[in-house]
This record gives C-alpha cells, structure tokens and sequence, in this order.
C-alpha cells in the first residue's frame, strides 16, 4: 500500500470536518494576500458555507478565520483583524457591523484586554461547533435565572480545569456573564459596591468560585491551596498565604472573606465568604449548605435541658439579676443605653467557685430561660505546640463569636471553662517564646472582651489566679459560688433524690459539707445501685456513700517520684 505524504494526509483530515476546513482555507488565503477581489472569488464558496452555518454576513465568516487560528493562543483584538483584511483601523470601521454581530450571536466573546485594546475569543458553543462540524447552538447569556448563572459559572472554572483557557479568560467570562445579567441581584449588587473594580483579578477568582462552591455544591469553605490555583502565572504565591494570614487582602478587609472555622477555631488554610458578604450577594439564592445545623461547639437553647439549682441567697440574686438582664428585650435597651454613654456594650461575667458549685450549670441554665445558644470554647485547644498559631487560634475564637453575634437574632453566650488557663496574671518580663505567647494571648483576649458585642461568662475554680487589674475591670459582673448552706444542700438532695422525706434530706444536708457536684455523684450511685439491685437507696445508704465521698474529696495527690 503506497504511503500518503504529509500534504496528502493533512488535505484529507481537514476535509473530515468541512466547517474547519473552510475556515482554515479563509485564514490562509487572507493571511497570506489580504482581502483581495481575486482572493473573494476563490473564498466565495467557503465564505457562503461558514455565513450559512453560523447565520453571519460575509464579512464576518471572514473575520472568524483568524478569530478561529488564534483562539487556542492569545486570541484577537482589532488590530490583528485589521492587519488580517490588509487595511488601517479606519478602514476597519467597515467592519464593526460585522465583529458586533459575531458577538450578538454568542460566536465570540470579549476576553479581557490587551494594553487598552479588546481581545476577541470563540465562545464555547462555537468552538465545538468548528471542531466536530455539528450545528451551532449558541447559549442566552443575558436574562438568565439566577441558577443557570450559576451554572455557566460552574462550567467556566470546569473549562478552566480542563485547560480550555487561562485564568485571565476565565474571569473576562464571568465578568462578561456578570455585566449581561444586571437584573440579577448577585449581578447588580457587584456593580454597586464597585468591588468589581476596586479589588486585584485575582482576588475576584477567589470571590467566584467561593460562591461557586457554595451555591453549586453547599461548600462553606475552600482551601486556600485549591483557590491558589487561579492565580495568575507570575504572582508569588507564598506573597499571598501571608497577606492572608496577616488578613490584608482587600476582600478580608472588606468584609468579604474570612478564614474557615470548626469547633470555633479558625482554620488559617481556608477560607469562607462571610454571613455579611452571603446575605448581600446571595439573597436571593436558595443554599443548601453542609452541615450548617451541625456545630459542634454550639449547643442550642432549646436542646439544653430544664434544672433545678440551687444557691446561697446571694448568689441566688445574682443569678436572677443576670437572668432578667439577658432577657432579649432588656439586653437590647441597655446596650443601646450603654452605646449612647459612650461606653462599651458587652457584658463580661467571671463565674468563680469550687469544684460543683453549679458555675457551669448556671450557665446553660442563664442560656436555656433567655433562650441564647451557647459558644462553648474548649480550652485545650488554645494553647498550640507552634509558637504563634496559638494566637491567631484564640483571635480566631473572638472572630468567629463576633460574627455569631452580627448574623444571630440573639447573641449567644461565649463560654470560657476554666478559664484562669489564660484569663490570669501577665508576666511583666517574659523571657521565653512561651511566656511571650501567652502575654500576646492575654492581649488578645483583652482587646477582644474590650470590645465585646455580646456575652462572655469565664468560669474557673482559681478565682486567686484573676488578680490582674486588667482583666478584673473587663469583667462587669462577678458571681462567686460558696458551698450551699445547710437549707440549700437539703434542696438539693431532695432535687437528686425523690423518695428523701424532708427530714432526711435536711440530715444529710447538716451532716455533709457537699457541693451540688458531690451530691449528684451520691445520686448517681444510688440510681446505679437501684438498677442494679431492684432496691431504693435508704438513708443508710446514702450515707455510706457519702462518708466514701468524703474520703475520696479528701484525699491529697500522691507524690510522683523518689
């Protein structure tokens, strides 16, 4: 069998797709002579096919030659098409009927610029049209719904990761989809606050495809790594993770973006648009997103369960005090009260005491009749092994809750458990990395509960180690819990223990000097014990198992050691 030379196979492949080959055959014979009388005759036949299939005058089958040679590259702007059909940009005048029809029809697209001068690229309909020499179906890129935005704009960053273009093409697509469709609100709202043109292209990526994710897949959040794929070629990456970090980029200083967070800690390798930046653009969009009833570090007014505590009568009164003063209605008129005093406007509350007391109890107690959720901080997480991301970690707590506070009907209460684990005494002269850490730590928290919205309650059972002025005069009020008197330790063993008469409830409550901590610990083992047995605790038992609290309370830590 004879072997075909290169022109041989090349003039037969082409004619496989005679939309191409057509196209082909306008490009070169302009490119290589200009747009001559001789050179229209010879075209005639290919011009009248390529005008027939897109529906286009002949002037612009002609002009989608070279737009077609140079779309897999740079694309074209005027003065290459000018330069194409051999005549001056005045000349070219003739043209723009022709060019501006390309673009009505969705043939082509304005792809960005090039200096000051418009580049001009197929459309991806019209791309696959020329390739496999099917029927052009162009799509509607102006009065779109709002969920077929959305779905142009999960198929640009597709194309995107497919190679089909540039990152600077990705966002001249967006940005094109985003100027046709102003009657959209997520549209209109872009162009009004002139974030469009204030903020750096590559930032805009980033915007777009976090409101991508969201609305086309319910992600809260993104790693920073994947958005740093949209990154143009010579920018420095590692320039950008630390402007993030120092939170200096223009969408975080905007508002718009923050760092993600679980459990209330902000994760510094992600990031997530914020409430402010959802209810803005993306009103009028329907989310389903992740897990946004499943926080783990909230937990629910209404999931938290009725108790009944008792306190000495003056803790009693306190409590009662704060409780009508979270009242939603009450707590809104005195901070706006506060606000026109000039004073700051959140409450810091230092619950001190003994081991069960009823601090945290009275908490979620507070929480459950003022209807609040609770932000529980868990304090193990604060202090990181890496000297510095312990601060932007408890910052990032602060961050989180204060957002909570502007996005919620009710503030929730910020919950600091042991909270002497930070909340204590400044070193006056640190010397190493750690003692350094944490007065930068104390800082934090000090600017943060200075400027407090809403409420934080700190617990700890070493109200000695709160001697720093700084923090003692942040906190508003301070509740200590003594252990109960006789008369309430009475209460309380009969709240934990049902079939106790009065007269043994008030025994026991003479006889042992038990927190409401202890007492429920004896409960529990007489309940265990009834499981166990099939009989009721009497008072004899309760009282064994009080004198074996009574030792356990009272045992000192061994030694370890020699």
């Amino acid at each position: 069998m004879r072997r075909r030379d290169d022109k041989e196979f090349f003039e037969g492949s082409v004619q496989l797709h005679a939309l191409a080959a057509a196209l082909n055959h306008i490009y070169k014979t302009v490119q290589s002579g200009g747009l001559t009388e001789e050179a229209m005759i010879s075209l005639s036949g290919d011009v009248s096919g390529v005008a027939s299939h897109f529906g286009i005058c002949p002037k612009g089958a002609i002009l989608l030659g070279l737009i077609t040679e140079n779309n897999a590259m740079n694309g074209s702007d005027q003065d290459d098409l000018a330069a194409y059909v051999g005549c001056s940009n005045i000349e070219f005048i003739g043209f723009h009927e022709a060019l501006s029809e390309l673009e009505q029809k969705n043939i082509i697209m304005r792809a960005g610029t090039r200096g000051r001068r418009t580049i001009f690229l197929l459309t991806r309909e019209a791309a696959q049209s020329i390739e496999d020499g099917s029927p052009f179906k162009p799509k509607i890129w102006t009065g779109i719904t709002i969920d077929d935005f959305f779905t142009r704009l999960r198929m640009f960053y597709s194309d995107f990761r497919k190679d089909v273009y540039d990152c600077e093409r990705l966002l001249s697509n967006i940005l094109s989809l985003v100027e046709a469709n102003q009657q959209l609100q997520f549209c209109s709202k872009l162009t009004e606050c002139g974030m469009l043109a204030e903020c750096p292209p590559t930032q805009l990526r980033f915007f777009f495809y976090l409101c991508h994710r969201l609305v086309s897949f319910g992600d809260d959040s993104v790693p920073v790594g994947r958005l740093l794929e949209f990154t143009e070629f010579m920018e420095d990456d590692q320039r950008i993770r630390r402007d993030l970090s120092n939170e200096r980029l223009a969408l975080q200083r905007q508002g718009i973006v923050t760092f993600s967070g679980t459990d209330g800690f902000k994760d510094m390798d992600s990031l997530s648009l914020t409430e402010d930046a959802i209810k803005e653009f993306l009103g009028d969009v329907e989310l389903i997103r992740k897990g946004e009833n499943e926080r783990p570090d909230v937990v629910k007014a209404e999931a938290i369960k009725a108790r009944s505590l008792f306190y000495n009568p003056k803790e009693t009164e306190q409590m009662e005090r704060l409780a009508g003063l979270l009242e939603d209605t009450n707590f809104k008129g005195v901070q706006q009260r506060l606000e026109q005093m000039g004073m700051r406007k959140g409450f810091a509350v230092l619950f001190s005491g003994g081991a069960g007391t009823g601090k945290t109890a009275g908490v979620y107690e507070l929480a459950r009749r003022t209807g609040r959720d609770v932000f529980a901080v868990d304090m193990s997480q604060l202090k990181s092994k890496w000297v510095g991301d312990s601060e932007k970690i408890v910052k990032g707590v602060f961050n989180t809750y204060a957002e909570m506070c502007r996005t919620r009907q009710k503030a929730p209460i910020l919950l600091f458990n042991e909270a002497d684990a930070i909340f204590s005494k400044r070193l006056s002269s640190p010397e190493s990395s750690v003692d350094q850490m944490m007065n930068a730590i104390q800082n934090i928290c000090l600017d943060a509960i200075e400027n407090l919205d809403g409420i934080l309650i700190a617990t700890t059972n070493l109200a000695e180690n709160f001697c720093d002025d700084a923090f003692a005069r942040r906190f508003i009020f301070k509740v200590n819990f003594t252990t109960p008197e006789p008369e309430v330790r009475a209460k309380i063993w009969g709240s934990m223990i049902s079939t106790l008469s009065e007269e043994d409830s008030m025994a026991l409550g003479r006889k042992y000097t038990f927190s409401g901590g202890n007492i429920e610990n004896i409960a529990r083992k007489a309940a265990v014990g009834y499981v166990l047995s099939g009989n009721e605790a009497g008072l004899d038992d309760l009282m064994r198992y009080a004198d074996e609290e009574t030792l356990v309370s009272k045992k000192k830590a061994a030694k370890i050691g020699f």
